[in-house]
């Protein structure tokens, strides 16, 4: 039976999680805040974590263990039924390998409460299999409590933090940001993409220079891959990204996101193999949207600059870079 409405809603997608979810869910289970759910999604995990959720469900009213249909790879299904099934005003969301501090729920409320900012973050940490702390190197992480405007976050984003902004733990988020917002599925770096549209309900975000989330360092997690399908989503952001600072006018913003997409997948060409028609299909997608997006640009700024450069970017990738190359050391003279 449901309790009363809870404040927070604890997102934790799982899949292939069996040696790491007791603890994971044993973490948020000591918080020290107590007005929570935690929904575990199950990811159609081939191992024993369907019964484990099911198990953690059963001990403790605050537990929903929920099953829905994987909609493709990746956890972006998981995290949409879980979005779909929370009641509380606030979103955490906590990766079954990971483990959190015991007051963490109740700094990033109080922190909320206190700034108004629609999305807090603090630092993180890295955490070893053997239970050793790894703490991120000091220009990554927030030396003070800081609340950012939307302008001012974009301008953060250019620096180090950036390895802070990117995922989707150590964060509360306000429900309402997620009204019209959902996962990509099938897409690695998913919460990559859908920064600019949270970013842009969110109004101001603070940054806490508390730590009290901890990732667990393994073989085999995404960000320790090189897959192609991580380049390409990386690219499919930046696009995104540049789309939104068009639709804000920021023009110097979207083109300096769009020469990062540009020059990720000029520099990743080699890693697609073209020579696969699925992978060759893939990549002319997506190189299509980059072109789409420059040429928007180039209209909407009206620069001559960039209209050429626009052109040259639908001559191919090499044109491009060729031509930016020669640009920037005409300028640099």
């Amino acid at each position: 039976m449901l309790q009363e409405k809870p404040k927070i809603s604890v997102i934790v997608p799982v899949y292939k999680a069996e040696k790491t979810l007791d603890a994971c869910v044993r973490s948020i289970l000591a918080q020290t805040f107590a007005s929570f759910e935690l929904l575990l999604v199950d990811d159609e995990s081939p191992d024993n974590c369907p019964a484990l959720c099911d198990a953690w469900a059963g001990k403790d009213p605050r537990i929903r263990a929920l099953h829905p249909a994987k909609t493709g790879p990746g956890p972006s299904g998981a995290r949409n039924a879980g979005l779909d099934a929370a009641r509380g005003d606030w979103i955490t969301m906590v990766d079954s390998d990971d483990t959190v501090a015991p007051e963490l729920f109740a700094t990033l409320y109080a922190a909320a409460g206190n700034s108004g900012a629609g999305l807090v973050i603090c630092n993180c940490c890295r955490m070893l299999p053997d239970g050793a702390l790894r703490p991120l190197p000091e220009a990554q992480r927030f030396p003070a409590d800081t609340v950012l405007t939307e302008s001012r976050f974009w301008d953060a984003f250019n620096t180090p933090w950036i390895s802070q902004f990117t995922g989707t733990a150590h964060r509360l988020y306000a429900a309402r940001l997620f009204e019209d917002v959902r996962y990509p599925e099938g897409m690695v770096h998913e919460d990559y993409y859908v920064l600019p549209d949270l970013i842009a309900r969110c109004g101001t975000v603070q940054c806490l220079a508390y730590t009290g989330y901890f990732v667990l360092q393994h073989e085999g997690s995404i960000t320790a891959t090189g897959r192609k399908e991580v380049r390409l989503a990386v690219t499919r952001g930046d696009i995104h990204r540049a789309e939104y600072f068009l639709s804000r006018g920021w023009y110097d913003r979207a083109e300096g996101a769009l020469t990062d997409a540009a020059g990720f997948l000029y520099r990743n060409k080699a890693a697609y193999d073209l020579r696969k028609p699925g992978h060759r299909a893939e990549f002319a997608a997506v190189r299509g949207e980059l072109c789409r997006v420059y040429a928007a640009l180039a209209a909407r700024k009206g620069s001559r600059s960039l209209r050429i450069r626009a052109l040259a970017l639908r001559a191919g990738l090499p044109v491009f870079h060729v031509y930016t190359r020669l640009l920037n050391a005409r300028r640099s003279r």
